[in-house]
């Protein structure tokens, strides 16, 4: 009977739902999980409700539970990576979202490119606030260094005295020495800048960086769910060669995953390019 009435307080919550009345269906999946705690997926639809709410504490709470009960649920690593993002905790996050990618792949869930949108929004927000983080502590450094010499300036400028040609000499001295470590720090923000994004790294069907990438006998290389999007659409052929290609002769390209992964991590911006 108690499951009989979880199932129908679940119900009542997908109705509740789609009506977009997220608070009244958490109430319904609340109500399931009492009657019945041992079903996860009462815990990710619960999750889905928060997560509209931005309630992320409480997603990732629901979610961690309900891998403890299915270690196998995609829904739960795609919206505990979701939730990860938001509260930037990065590298977490990243975890999440790879092992939920990797069985979605294994599982053919329909929304595996939903999953790797979200890896790749992951990657680029982690870059954009390491990017913030690096750029803080420059301009820390820089105004650290800055003073030093100017307290160099006013250190000479006390001994020399009224010399008006000593001072106007330390004056151009010292800002001389200011504008070479401005150009320094000037020079290494552009050097951080965004670099060309090789060819070699974008999927040849999508046109965006890729995250998965796999060879096709022939030797091409494409981002593998662009790849079985297209044979869903158009056969099992590779789109180049158009010759027979099926996924069981996919192979991943390690070496080039990792390359890209290198990259991103210096140029996060690319993930959504």
């Amino acid at each position: 009977m108690s499951k009989e009435a979880a199932e129908q307080h679940k119900a009542n919550g997908n109705k509740l739902f789609a009506e977009k009345q997220f608070q009244e269906a958490i109430k319904e999946y609340t109500n399931a999980i009492i009657k019945d705690a041992s079903v996860p997926v009462y815990y990710t639809n619960r999750a889905i409700c928060y997560l509209k709410l931005e309630k992320y504490d409480q997603v990732i709470s629901d979610c961690r539970k309900a891998i403890e009960l299915d270690p196998q649920l995609v829904k739960a690593y795609y919206l505990l990576g979701q939730a990860l993002t938001e509260k930037k905790q990065h590298t977490e996050a990243l975890n999440k979202l790879k092992i939920g990618y990797q069985l979605a792949i294994q599982q053919k869930v329909k929304y595996v490119n939903d999953i790797l949108q979200a890896l790749l929004l992951a990657r680029k927000k982690k870059w954009e606030d390491d990017e913030a983080i690096r750029l803080e502590k420059e301009s820390e450094l820089l105004r650290y260094v800055k003073g030093l010499i100017e307290k160099e300036r006013k250190e000479l400028l006390e001994k020399e005295g009224t010399d008006e040609e000593a001072v106007d000499t330390i004056n151009y001295n010292i800002d001389e020495r200011l504008r070479k470590v401005e150009n320094v720090f000037v020079q290494s923000r552009e050097n951080a800048t965004r670099r060309d994004i090789p060819d070699a790294y974008l999927d040849k069907i999508s046109f965006n960086i890729m995250h998965d990438p796999v060879f096709t006998p022939d030797g091409i290389t494409y981002e593998r769910q662009s790849l079985l999007d297209h044979f869903k659409r158009n056969g099992y052929f590779d789109p180049i060669t158009r010759k027979a290609c099926k996924e069981s002769d996919l192979v991943p390209n390690l070496s080039l995953r990792e390359a890209i992964e290198d990259f991103l991590k210096d140029n996060g911006w690319a993930a959504d390019y």
